[in-house]
């Protein structure tokens, strides 16, 4: 190689992404608008970075620390639903198989049956009804043998090796798994009791074998404060509830939300028991293993769409979806049993293939929840490029983003703003990190992708908020017509004008 074409290739990144500025009237007061308003004290404490290009003209309208790297936080989860959705496709379903290593004589299985997980991060309690349905209807009344779960198709553990200090009840820490239910989290609802001194009502949804319910808290009567406090640990194999303080009479149910410690064992009892409710009589126990090479397979179960699943990824940020499909992604494209890891690699590979060195940002998960990973405002907007660049994924990615003001983690943002749904998003979020990525429309139609990327807050993560809604404020406000410049420009969206 001789040293222009070394030289070449080390600068290479740095004249792919250098996208010109735009330089229009309109534009310039833009960015003047945009600087002011990070001399606002939560920015000047802060680091963050910013990218906002034109979908139509690839025009820099705003920049600030664009290459520099942040932690992105749940903004991860853009790259994770681009990549899955290029491997996959939107129209993809898991499976979970059924199988059998016995006859089925008179409606009853005279042997063991066997459930294997496939990683559907979607299979919840309706599911898990559907798929009693299909195992009453093969026929099937009784098993005269053991229910055996099988989820050797993800390995690594079920917890994620970066999330390093991140452990406790909270559903977002919830466990993985190859077959799991209800994103590895059970519902605690709690109701005041109906006099005072009384112990409140709990029902844990859906109610199992494997979950015990320790209940000391009392009822108040009705104006008085109460505190109640619901925590969740494992002993002697089972999942312990318990709830404790007091609950006033004048509340009512509350609803929480806590992850479990062995999913396999969750999911097994949910099944045996909900067999049981549909007829399906399962005379043994609820056991782990492997699906033996000589079982027959009786059924297979598919998830929803692959379309469907990423609105709860990318609208409400669900960590277990994210890496859920991580692994998955991780199995599929380098055998079982996939891994974190090897599903991360994916994620780099997918970011190298838009140009990137991959010495120059770091992807450990596909959530987000770690603080190992790195990427800049560059980056993303690459990414959200990407996407809008190809019609057989686009729909489905943009459609999963959250829209300001209306649903998902931005229902509460710029709720008073007329254009505010304008502004297809994702959040991310992290103690001391705030990141909101996507697609917006300006007051001409043009459709434009942006990335704020802050780091190291100084201030709330209410008021991180404020500020980049201040951005998007202005964002949705941004006109050509004032500058004597691009008018009436197409829209990425059509229809949208």
């Amino acid at each position: 190689m001789t040293g222009l074409a070394a030289l070449a290739l080390l600068f290479l990144p740095a004249l792919l992404f250098a996208q010109p500025l735009d330089d229009s009237p309109s534009a310039v007061h833009f960015r003047e608008k945009v600087d002011r308003l990070f001399e606002r004290q939560c920015a000047k404490g802060s680091r963050a970075g910013v990218k906002i290009v034109s979908l139509q003209s690839g025009q820099v309208l705003f920049e600030k620390n664009n290459s520099e790297l942040f932690v992105p936080a749940s903004n991860m989860k853009v790259v994770t639903t681009a990549a899955a959705l290029r491997k996959v496709g939107p129209d993809y379903r898991f499976p979970t198989r059924v199988y059998a290593t016995g006859p089925v004589e008179k409606r009853k299985l005279k042997g063991d049956l066997y459930v294997k997980g496939f990683g559907d991060p979607f299979l919840v309690t309706e599911q898990m009804w559907l798929l009693v349905n299909e195992i009453k209807n093969l026929p099937l009344d009784a098993v005269e043998g053991d229910l055996v779960l099988d989820d050797s198709y993800f390995g690594g553990g079920r917890k994620v090796a970066t999330w390093k200090g991140q452990s406790g009840p909270e559903a977002y820490l919830a466990p993985l798994g190859a077959l799991s239910l209800n994103f590895n989290t059970v519902a605690v609802h709690v109701a005041p009791g109906k006099r005072e001194g009384n112990a409140p009502v709990v029902i844990v949804d859906p109610a199992t074998p494997f979950h015990k319910v320790e209940n000391s808290a009392v009822t108040k009567a009705r104006g008085r404060r109460g505190r109640l406090v619901v925590n969740r640990h494992h002993k002697d194999g089972r999942d312990v509830i318990s709830v404790s303080g007091s609950l006033p009479q004048s509340v009512g149910r509350k609803t929480y939300y806590l992850n479990v410690t062995r999913p396999l064992e969750y999911a097994g009892e949910a099944l045996k028991k909900m067999l049981g409710q549909a007829g399906v009589n399962v005379t043994g126990k609820v056991l782990p293993g492997q699906v033996p090479e000589d079982a027959v397979l009786l059924h297979e179960h598919d998830s929803l769409p692959f379309s469907d699943i990423l609105q709860g990824l990318d609208k409400y940020s669900n960590n277990f979806i994210a890496e859920q499909i991580l692994r998955t992604l991780s199995a599929r494209e380098f055998g079982p049993p996939g891994t974190t890891e090897s599903g991360a690699r994916l994620l780099t590979d997918y970011m190298k293939s838009l140009g990137f060195s991959e010495t120059g940002f770091s992807i450990v998960d596909g959530s987000g929840l770690s603080r190992q990973n790195r990427l800049s405002p560059d980056h993303m907007v690459a990414v959200l490029k990407d996407a809008h660049g190809d019609w057989s994924i686009f729909p489905e990615f943009v459609s999963a983003l959250a829209i300001m003001g209306l649903d998902g983690s931005v229902n509460e943002r710029m709720t008073k703003h007329p254009e505010s749904r304008k502004i297809r998003t994702k959040t991310g979020t992290l103690n001391r990190v705030s990141s909101l990525s996507g697609f917006f429309q300006s007051r001409d139609g043009e459709v434009f992708a942006f990335s704020i990327l802050m780091n190291g807050l100084k201030c709330s993560n209410g008021r991180a908020h404020r500020l980049q809604n201040a951005i998007m404020t202005e964002a949705l406000a941004f006109s050509r017509r004032e500058g004597n410049a691009l008018a009436d420009s197409n829209s990425g969206f059509p229809g949208l004008q």
